[in-house]
């Protein structure tokens, strides 16, 4: 009755090796098929995370494009009333030199008239009121000439101030409400 033992004895250590051998392998396998899941579940989020990533650098891309679109208009714009505003504040200067041109001949037909006038106080019989009108010519025509001066003046710095905020408002326009 001895071999009995013994015999149980070696069953007994093959079924603990089968055992040990089959909870390794088990223990193998889940680590395997964890890891495996791990690894299926990571590349799963990169993937989704590269595509974002995509989506958002297209997205920049666009939206970077679409303001250097509206940069590039705003600066024609810009441009535009600036050209315009340059060519009109150009026609004031040229109507004012115009202008100038007219004065001048406007004062020297008043020195004229005043100088005639001058002249016919020299008669004998009117010749204490006729002195008097002449200087008073004279000082008409002088006050003539620097009135129109000034007026020319102003107009001129009137017309400039206007071409520029007519620019000015212009410009303001097309950036606030673009077409």
């Amino acid at each position: 009755m001895a071999p009995f033992p013994q015999s149980n004895a070696i069953s007994f250590l093959v079924g603990a090796l089968v055992i040990a051998a089959l909870a390794c392998a088990g223990v193998a396998l889940y680590q395997s098929g964890h890891s495996a899941g791990e690894e299926g579940e990571r590349k799963t989020w990169q993937a989704k995370w590269d595509r974002q990533s995509a989506e958002l650098a297209e997205a920049r891309a666009q939206n970077v494009q679409l303001a250097r679109e509206e940069e590039q208009r705003r600066q024609r714009t810009i441009d535009k009333v600036r050209q315009d505003a340059e060519q009109q504040i150009a026609r004031v200067e040229t109507d004012a030199a115009a202008a100038s041109v007219v004065a001048a001949g406007m004062y020297e037909q008043a020195s004229r008239l005043a100088a005639r006038a001058s002249q016919c106080s020299s008669h004998s019989s009117t010749a204490q009121s006729g002195d008097a009108a002449g200087q008073s010519a004279v000082v008409l025509a002088d006050l003539l000439s620097r009135a129109d001066a000034r007026a020319g003046e102003l107009a001129k710095a009137y017309d400039r101030a206007r071409a520029s905020g007519l620019a000015c408002q212009s410009a303001y326009l097309s950036l606030k409400n673009p077409d």
